[in-house]
């Protein structure tokens, strides 16, 4: 079992580092479309396309690495003076949530992705037209990846609740 959490953080870092190119990409794009404007007074439709399917991909892919980091806000002054089984309870229970949200934006992902393959979905927003269900691809896979990293955490926090340490 202890494999396959490992194997679950490590895919969530991955996407953490992945999450981070796009970041990466986002910035260069930005500064080209400055340049653009600013130099030579004029901006591209596909610029704003690709400038959102950036920014979105940034977002999606630093779900599960920013759980599996423990990234996420917590009240920690006030957790921090429980004793390390209660907030393993509190915990398990917070993550519960997260693996049920993540359950149902899967289902919810996946026709959404579906459909937008089926008619393979563009943009409406400019002329360009960009195609968009590659981007409606990674919100199922995103919340599973999420909820696949939730399930771990309520395992190690159930267990800590139960032993009063991890195994």
């Amino acid at each position: 079992m202890n494999r396959f959490f490992k194997w679950i953080g490590a895919i969530s870092r991955m996407s953490g580092t992945i999450s981070s190119w796009f970041i990466i990409l986002q910035m260069v794009l930005t500064v080209a479309i400055v340049i653009e404007r600013h130099f030579f007074h004029r901006g591209d439709d596909w610029s704003f396309e690709l400038s959102w399917m950036f920014y979105s991909m940034v977002f999606l892919f630093a779900f599960a690495y920013t759980l599996v980091e423990k990234g996420h806000v917590k009240v920690d002054p006030l957790f921090k003076l429980y004793p390390p089984r209660v907030q393993a309870i509190v915990e398990s229970i917070s993550y519960l949530f997260i693996f049920i949200l993540c359950v149902v934006l899967v289902g919810y992902g996946i026709s959404y992705a579906k459909e937008a393959w089926a008619i393979k979905e563009c943009s409406w927003h400019t002329i360009v037209g960009a195609p968009v269900y590659p981007i409606k691809t990674m919100i199922p896979i995103a919340f599973g990846l999420l909820g696949l990293q939730a399930a771990v955490e309520i395992i190690r926090h159930v267990t800590i609740a139960m032993k009063g340490k991890e195994s």
